[in-house]
Formats: C-alpha cells, structure tokens, sequence
C-alpha cells in the first residue's frame, strides 16, 4: 500500500514539475481580422458610479459593447446593467475620463422603466443619421475617431441621478 501511495504521490508531483506557466492575456481583443483581411473592431465599457464625475455611491454596474460593421457605415451594440433602479435614458457623450461633455447619439431613450433594472437594457445600431449636437451632420468614423482617442462614453441617466449614476469609457 505504501509502494502504490508512494508511486502516486510522486507522479503528481512529476505532472506539476513538468507544467510550464502559461501567461493569460484576458483584456478583450480590439479587433478580429476575417476571411480575406477585413477587421471587424470591437469597443467596450465597463459602467459604475465612481467613474462619474462627480463620484456617484451607487451598486449600479453595466457594460457596453461595440461593434463596428466592416464597412463602417454600422456600429451595434449592446448595453447591459444590473441593479439600476428607475432608468431614464442613456447616451453616448463626447469627455475624456474626468471631464463631462454633450450627448451625440441615443442608446436607450423610450422613457422612465420603473423599478429595478437588471440585463440588457438596450440594443441597436447606430449609423450617420443617429449622430446629433456635436456630431449632427457628421459620420460614424467620426465618432469611431473620438472612440478611439479616448474621447468617447456611456452615460445612464436615471431618476435619483439624472446626470447620470454610471458612466463607462469606451475602448
């Protein structure tokens, strides 16, 4: 019995001295090249309160993800928030981080959902023809530029914080 253990132990050991480390990249991928070299470009944004300015005390979080179509004509996306209570309204504005800027496009705008708010919150696509105030008259390559400075975020506007409870850079 002692012979058997004796052998075990020691090939689990032999398995873990012979494992190389792998070292992980886990930060979302900007672009993903297809068929034939065309690059699809992927933006997100993590919301939460402290990233408004000022700081709000909020246990609301979400995300946001963007797709830029391979043309460039068309940017999907998706915005996802927990634990959001009393939603107005959310919009991309122009600011970098620490700085407040104007609205220049829509994400969810159908009015007050009362209550609390936990999933996707909205989903769309956004062209040339949804880019208002700063951008109106302007492209989406436009505001793609502005997203890709780092000139660019999410904001969602609820009722106890109506300039906004969570905010997210797009990246």
């Amino acid at each position: 019995m002692k012979k058997h253990l004796f052998l075990l132990v020691s090939g689990i050991i032999l398995i873990f001295a012979s494992c190389n480390k792998v070292d992980l990249n886990l930060e979302p991928q900007n672009e993903l090249v297809l068929k034939k070299g065309t690059v699809v470009q992927n933006f997100v944004t993590h919301l939460s309160g402290d990233q408004e300015v000022p700081a709000r005390a909020t246990l609301a979080t979400g995300e946001a993800i963007f797709q830029l179509s391979k043309d460039g004509t068309e940017l999907s996306y998706k915005l996802i928030v927990a634990n959001l209570e009393n939603v107005r309204a959310s919009h991309i504005h122009l600011g970098a981080v620490g700085a407040n800027g104007g609205f220049v496009t829509f994400l969810y705008s159908s009015g007050l959902i009362p209550g609390t708010t936990n999933g996707i919150l909205a989903e769309g696509v956004i062209t040339d023809a949804n880019l208002i105030n700063a951008l109106a008259g302007m492209t989406l390559a436009d505001l793609v530029d502005k997203i890709k400075a780092g000139n660019a975020y999410v904001n969602v506007h609820t009722s106890l914080y109506p300039g906004g409870e969570i905010r997210g850079q797009i990246k």
